[in-house]
């Protein structure tokens, strides 16, 4: 008996070990940026009559942004993409934007530690609140101080764009598209390490928690979207695919709940609410009817 306890305690012991290994893993992979990935950020952007634009932040980091002008615009959409991807992921979703919002520019960026942007630590829709500051100041310096501008994010990208106004820091935003926001990071970093690694999210949560504290003092379960909305005042649509791939589809409840401003909940069937182009529908006429009468 006793040797069949030993041999039985050291396999737990074994299984704990290979756990907390690929939940560090995960931790490590999802927290910082490995290396600058140029070849595929290649002139995608002028094939859509785009040009490279830099900004530096405010810890003297280089931003790259992807400015597509409109003649006679009257307001720019900021677009934001989703965690580990960069602007270019956002090529069919400018298409779209397009459409949806005809005489507009467009300003596409890669955030820190994406992309062809600076950084390697990643800040979660967090720590990149100051750097969408940046790019909303940089729209108002380039076209007016009374220029409109639309903000849509996608994943981590709607994030930032939450929290920032969340915190009363966007200035002369109209209207926020938010793809596919999460609720609170700490669920949402749970929940795609269970993805990967087939550990519960029960596990995987804390143990990512006090891994990025320890790295690099940040406290992922303070990130709260849904508490920072109660402050937003700027009309909102809360779009979210019922079979997302990344981020639960249950999280854009607490995120619309809580939100205090004028808001439209606009589940959708398909992938990406690009994937709506072209549609003459019912269900999509309601998304552009709550557009027109806000903005």
């Amino acid at each position: 008996m006793k040797k069949k306890t030993v041999v039985a305690s050291t396999v737990t012991i074994s299984t704990l070990t290979a756990g907390l290994t690929l939940i560090n893993q995960f931790s490590k992979k999802i927290l910082y940026r490995e290396s600058l990935d140029q070849d595929n950020q290649v002139d995608w952007y002028s094939e859509l009559g785009g040009e490279k634009v830099k900004i530096k932040n405010s810890k003297n980091l280089y931003l790259q942004g992807y400015l597509f002008e409109e003649e006679n615009a009257n307001r720019t959409i900021i677009g934001l993409h989703g965690l580990g991807k960069s602007a270019s992921s956002l090529k069919e979703s400018f298409y779209f934007l397009k459409e949806l919002f005809p005489h507009s520019h467009v300003l596409l960026y890669d955030a820190n530690a994406h992309g062809l942007s600076d950084g390697y630590i990643r800040g979660f829709g967090y720590k990149d609140v100051l750097d969408l500051m940046f790019f909303n100041m940089y729209i108002l310096r380039r076209y007016g101080e009374n220029h409109r501008i639309i903000m849509y994010g996608q994943g981590v990208g709607a994030n930032t764009i939450l929290n920032t106004s969340g915190l009363e820091k966007l200035k002369n935003v109209d209207l926020i598209l938010s793809e596919g926001a999460y609720s609170q990071a700490n669920q949402y970093l749970g929940y795609l390490c269970q993805k990967e690694t087939k550990i519960a999210s029960q596990i995987c949560s804390p143990i990512i928690r006090q891994i990025i504290k320890n790295e690099v003092k940040r406290d992922i379960k303070k990130m709260n979207t849904a508490s920072l909305v109660k402050k937003n005042v700027i009309p909102t649509v809360y779009i979210h695919a019922k079979e997302d791939k990344d981020v639960p589809f249950k999280m854009v409840f607490p995120l619309y709940n809580h939100n205090q401003s004028n808001k439209l909940l606009f589940p959708i069937k398909q992938d990406y609410l690009y994937k709506l182009k072209g549609l003459e529908d019912d269900y999509l006429k309601s998304l552009k009817e709550f557009i027109e009468e806000v903005l």
